[in-house]
């Protein structure tokens, strides 16, 4: 492909309040924060400034509040470059907000609250979708992805659900219908208890073309329909500051990496180099790395 990939990203998005703490405390207590900053979050937010970050042309469509909050999020977008001409600000409605708390060794703790734009949102234009090269979603807005998912699949547009941890009916409701259904592990025992290997056929079963389950700094595992189950290891990289975004890092470098062509597993890593990156940087998404630092580390590996 000689143009830029064209990305649609159907989705969360929430503001971020990002705590910086030295170590989460044994019993609830008041602890100090030695940082703070605030920001947007959600995963499809997230991955689409990570896909823009390595080259793509990305327009988000979420259902966000028609409160204070909306002018910041579209700012937000268009500053990581990211067309926010989908966002649809819903009367009376708020958007989700999330505290995001670290600690020195980059593990997150996320307490977030779900806005009801995400169920108040009207139905999505899923004509939007006729642009893209790929359709990046996830499982907060069931109805959004579903109306998105089903317009790829007809048009024959690649698609990636982030199946993380979601009701077990949303997600039975939608890796279906997805091309690439990409788990982390909590979500695919959400979407299928049971072994790891249970769970990819499960969902390849369900109609899903491709199965993957990320396991954080563990190899992921994946699997095409018709072929067998694949192990690769994952990117390791020192100092974790900040492991905040890093499974939408993935999920948006494999949507570019997809969309250019490349091969399942060349694209896996590619993805997988773009998210132990992010872990490098504090700030969430903030961290996501470039094409040129991906593409150093893959070499150097």
């Amino acid at each position: 492909m000689t143009r830029p990939v064209n990305i649609l990203g159907v989705g969360h998005v929430a503001l971020d309040h990002q705590f910086s703490i030295q170590a989460f405390p044994e019993h609830p207590s008041k602890t100090p924060a030695h940082g703070y900053r605030s920001g947007v979050g959600g995963m499809t937010a997230n991955a689409c400034v990570a896909a823009a970050r390595l080259g793509a042309h990305v327009r988000i469509a979420s259902p966000v509040g028609d409160d204070a909050s909306a002018p910041f999020i579209e700012a937000h977008f268009r500053q990581e470059g990211v067309d926010p001409g989908g966002l649809v600000r819903v009367a009376g409605a708020h958007s989700s907000v999330a505290a995001v708390i670290v600690d020195a060794q980059g593990e997150r703790l996320i307490v977030s609250h779900r806005g009801d734009a995400l169920r108040l949102a009207p139905a999505l234009d899923a004509a939007q979708v006729d642009a893209a090269d790929v359709l990046l979603t996830d499982p907060r807005c069931p109805a959004w992805a579903q109306a998105a998912l089903e317009r790829a699949r007809a048009l024959r547009r690649l698609s990636i659900l982030d199946g993380d941890a979601a009701p077990q009916q949303d997600l039975q409701r939608l890796v279906g219908l997805s091309a690439w259904a990409v788990f982390s592990r909590p979500g695919l025992q959400a979407f299928e208890p049971g072994t790891v290997a249970q769970g990819l056929a499960a969902a390849l079963a369900a109609g899903a073309e491709v199965a993957v389950v990320t396991q954080d700094d563990q190899p992921m595992w994946w699997q095409r329909r018709g072929e067998t189950l694949r192990c690769l290891s994952s990117v390791v990289v020192q100092p974790v500051v900040d492991t905040t975004a890093a499974g939408d890092t993935f999920h948006g470098a494999l949507a570019v990496a997809l969309g250019e062509g490349a091969a399942d597993e060349d694209a896996l890593r590619f993805a997988a180099a773009a998210a132990a990156l992010k872990c490098l940087q504090p700030g969430g998404i903030a961290g996501a790395p470039r094409r040129e630092q991906v593409e150093a580390l893959l070499a150097a590996s």
